[in-house]
């Protein structure tokens, strides 16, 4: 989702009590923003909360040039070197990873000076019945220590209030008041029971007043579905850790035979991130299923295919997912596909089927193309679980495909809903279903 955006009016960076050098408008934005941050801002002052007294840094390398109410503005995200946790009142039961909540806006109108602003954006209950849509929810605007600057409530319908400090009298007008609030914990992969739990409030209903604007705010990621912006979410899916280079050497040993002295068999393995259930992620204190990334506490599931030829006694079996080359988000969630040896990888739900081998080899030439360059990975459109659907596909094996939905304006397929379609279907007499927790090696080797 990352976009392209013609470029603004130019920066002119100044350091805090000591002079840079301006840089005209024909410069990279984007590393006129770096500067101006490193010199000006992040250094700069202690603390005031918890959020913000925590080690982060800035994804530079993930930067983009957004829209803004009065010209434009570069918006990076924040990453916090520990994983820390995050829900709110307002939100239902949903925990989200507060990286995938918070960016920095630096932009400079014409008028002013430059500005650094960090936007945490909490999405509400109403946000999860449309995630394609715009954002609904709470956004804080600070300064990089932490300061408010502005708390923005976006609504269903559409409108943006701007919190306000009411007086005791006016608040005592409001006679159903209600209150928002923001709670989290800071996550250790080393000890997951023990995190450090903190609150803060997000105000009352009768301290928002309808705004002119919504300010940088409204222009930073107000769509669910926008660029590098958004509700976000905790979810985020790392490249494999076996990646297979050469993937017709990977297949080499199966072959093609007609007749009743081979057999061939393919199973689609799910893992689901929550077994029995449709839940497309939830937390974890260990690591995702189907990422290398053991330090995400989000668990996405993973779905897989492997291959299987039987005869003379011999079983040649090869494991194959799909994966991005880099990691993708709901903001960002396309990547150069590629193949990976998931021999080994656990799954909790699957299912055997026995096909021919012209079905069997028309499927293993549709996954041949998942290392090809320009083939990409999508978080949306062509994820793991739709590249194994659709690889069975091609062997003439339909199997359900229900879309499901996430934060940030995610859509598609999903191990949660695929686990689930497997143990609820009418098995015709060449398949089996497997509802136990197992992994499958890879069999036989061959020159």
């Amino acid at each position: 989702m990352r976009k392209t955006i013609l470029f603004l009016l130019p920066f002119c960076l100044l350091a805090c009590e000591k002079k840079v050098s301006s840089l005209s408008g024909s410069g990279n934005l984007i590393s006129q923003a770096q500067i101006f941050f490193s010199d000006s801002i992040a250094n700069r002052g202690q603390a005031v909360n918890y959020r913000a007294e925590q080690a982060r840094s800035v994804q530079w390398d993930l930067a983009q040039v957004i829209p803004l109410k009065k010209g434009q503005g570069v918006l990076a995200p924040i990453v916090y070197s520990e994983p820390m946790m995050v829900k709110a009142n307002f939100s239902g039961e949903f925990y989200f990873h507060l990286n995938y909540l918070t960016q920095l806006l630096v932009f400079k109108y014409a008028d002013s000076a430059e500005k650094a602003l960090v936007i945490t954006s909490f999405p509400d209950s109403n946000f999860f019945k449309n995630p394609n849509g715009k954002f609904t929810g709470i956004k804080f605007i600070e300064d990089w220590q932490g300061h408010p600057v502005s708390k923005l409530l976006y609504g269903a319908d559409g409108t943006i209030k701007k919190y306000v400090e009411m007086t005791k009298e006016v608040a005592a007008l409001e006679v159903i008041e209600t209150c928002y609030t923001i709670s989290g914990y800071n996550y250790s992969a080393d000890d997951p029971d023990n995190g450090y739990y903190w609150t803060e409030s997000a105000g009352c209903s009768g301290s928002f007043i309808e705004s002119d604007d919504g300010g940088v705010g409204a222009g930073a990621g107000a769509s669910g579905s926008g660029g590098g912006g958004s509700a976000g979410s905790g979810i985020a899916l790392a490249n494999g850790n076996n990646v297979i280079g050469n993937i017709i050497d990977y297949l080499k040993c199966f072959s093609n035979y007609g007749g009743t002295d081979h057999s061939y068999q393919v199973t689609i393995c799910v893992s689901q991130p929550v077994p029995g259930s449709r839940t497309p992620w939830t937390t974890t204190p260990g690591g995702p299923a189907g990422s290398s990334d053991a330090g995400n506490p989000v668990d996405v599931g993973h779905t897989y295919l492997v291959f299987s030829e039987i005869f003379s006694g011999y079983s040649i079996v090869r494991n194959v997912g799909f994966y991005p080359q880099a990691t993708v988000y709901p903001w960002s969630p396309s990547s150069q596909g590629q193949l990976n040896n998931d021999a080994g990888h656990d799954y909790n739900i699957s299912l055997t089927m026995t096909v021919d081998n012209g079905q069997f080899f028309n499927m293993l030439n549709f996954i041949d193309q998942g290392n090809n360059a320009g083939y990409m990975y999508n978080l949306n459109t062509n994820n793991c679980t739709t590249f194994s659907l659709q690889a069975l596909d091609a062997g003439g094996v339909i199997l359900p495909s229900t879309v499901g939905t996430w934060p940030g304006g995610g859509i598609g397929n999903d191990p949660g809903d695929l686990g689930e379609d497997i143990r609820g279907m009418q098995l015709s007499s060449n398949m089996t279903r497997n509802t136990t927790y197992s992994a499958r090696p890879n069999l036989y080797t061959c020159n």
